[in-house]
């Protein structure tokens, strides 16, 4: 089975979540295998500190007397664990994706890279390294303008040109007044 990723990993312990709250029979060892160290850590901790209570206290006859005393099933420790496991997951799930696409970045650098140093002397190098990462599935398809995007486009300059000319003297002023504002933007971007 694939190793989980941090976009995987608060649906799955949503479901696993899910499935103790109806009650259904889950194995100590699926438990465990969503958690890591630290909360399975948590986990033990909190399950050995019920059962020093059930060593002291009789089992409370309320839901008052469990609350006073801090009396929990294993049950209900479990679920716990999940909800806050769930907190963190959602907490780290940013850092992850950037983990996983700093991860991509460099897997498609280094066929990229081997790839033209591969190269056989006098072959076009970065077409080498680009073809590689189209194999390797990196590259995204090239968007191709159809016949209909061309006619699309000169179909807006058209109207774009026939409602200039139907602009008065001073809407042409105000618009040329933008044209060099948003020229000024570009050449001060560059």
């Amino acid at each position: 089975m694939p190793k989980l990723n941090i976009t995987h990993l608060s649906e799955r312990l949503k479901e696993r979540l899910e499935k103790l709250e109806r009650g259904e029979e889950v194995s100590k060892k699926d438990i465990e295998a969503l958690l890591d160290d630290k909360q399975i850590k948590q986990l033990n901790k909190l399950l050995g500190e019920q059962e020093s209570l059930r060593q002291i206290h009789k089992r409370p006859k309320t839901k008052e007397e469990e609350r006073a005393i801090g009396w929990k099933t294993k049950l209900e420790v479990r679920i716990e664990i999940y909800k806050q496991a769930i907190e963190e997951a959602i907490d780290r799930v940013a850092v992850g994706i950037r983990k996983l696409q700093e991860e991509r970045e460099t897997k498609a650098a280094r066929i990229y890279l081997d790839a033209y140093f591969k190269a056989k002397q006098g072959a076009d190098k970065a077409s080498a390294g680009n073809i590689a990462l189209t194999r390797a599935g990196f590259n995204k398809p090239s968007q191709k303008n159809t016949k209909r995007d061309k006619e699309v486009w000169v179909t807006e300059e058209a109207l774009r040109k026939q409602f200039e000319s139907e602009l008065t003297d001073k809407e042409k002023e105000q618009l040329a007044m933008v044209r060099e504002i948003e020229k000024f933007k570009v050449n001060r971007t560059k």
